[in-house]
């Protein structure tokens, strides 16, 4: 459900209300809600974090800082700090873990690459079914390229 910039105006008036998550692409209705609020704003779509700082929101409430986190976090300390170039070049490096998320449905990739990095989080439940082999291959590739899986045979 998309809640209109009005809205979320609207809402922003009470005193509890103090950020919103955007999950979806629009950058002019991310705009509209900086200009119009004094809300924070987030990112809800792992890859809009980038676009989002430079147009004044704060990060991210994201998927793929499971396994890039604090690659995650030194961007957007860069971007804090005045230096949007290295911001910007840590975005293009997490171009696979933006990838990875393409790969299959949330969180069937995610917990893919969760446990090809060591960490037991457990199965999916139905009607979700776990990553085939194809899928964990293409995973594996993106943790790879990141640079945190050592490249190893499928």
């Amino acid at each position: 459900i998309n809640i209109e910039p009005e809205t979320i105006a609207e809402l922003s008036e009470i005193p509890t209300v103090h950020a919103v998550k955007q999950a979806n692409d629009d950058l002019e209705q991310a705009r509209r809600i900086l200009a119009e609020t004094d809300l924070d704003l987030y990112a809800g779509d792992d890859a809009l974090i980038y676009p989002f700082l430079e147009l004044g929101g704060v990060g991210g409430v994201c998927v793929h800082t499971h396994v890039v986190g604090p690659q995650v976090k030194q961007m957007i300390r860069a971007f804090r700090d005045g230096d949007a170039q290295a911001a910007k070049q840590i975005d293009d490096e997490l171009g696979p873990a933006y990838e990875l998320l393409q790969v299959q449905t949330n969180p069937i990739a995610i917990k893919a690459a969760l446990n090809l990095l060591g960490h037991q989080v457990g199965g999916l439940r139905l009607p979700l079914v776990e990553a085939s082999d194809d899928e964990v291959a293409r995973v594996r590739g993106c943790l790879e390229r990141l640079g945190i899986l050592s490249a190893a045979p499928a």
